[in-house]
């Protein structure tokens, strides 16, 4: 005797999943003349565009083989050391920041509640 069998709260692949399209039947004027004067405008702007001809794909022309290569890893390398050079001006200005806080707080009433005693 098989088991019965129940359903799955997990998606079924073998059925489609149940869904619903709401088709309104109620058109918008304004909505169509948008289109059309979208369309019309297309068609005047682009001369090609109105006969429906493909459009040519244009590719940008490098200098040589090679040559634009070595110029983006060359600025890639540089933004590399542009960006090293700036996190450690940032971690020299917080360093810098922080020992003046330290001596700041020695100087002031705050030691007597922050540091710890001068040993046994």
């Amino acid at each position: 005797m098989k088991a019965p069998r129940l359903p799955s709260p997990f998606r079924n692949v073998r059925h489609a999943p149940r869904n619903f399209t709401f088709r309104s039947s109620h058109v918008d004027g304004r909505a169509m003349r948008w289109r059309d004067r979208k369309e019309a405008l297309e068609a005047e702007a682009g001369g090609e565009a109105a006969n429906d001809a493909p459009r040519k794909l244009r590719f940008r022309q490098s200098a040589g083989p090679g040559i634009d290569r070595e110029s983006r890893i060359q600025a890639a390398r540089s933004a590399r050391r542009r960006a090293m050079v700036r996190s450690f001006a940032i971690l020299l200005v917080l360093l810098y920041a922080a020992w003046r806080g330290l001596l700041w707080v020695e100087t002031t009433d705050f030691a007597k509640e922050y540091l710890l005693p001068p040993g046994p």
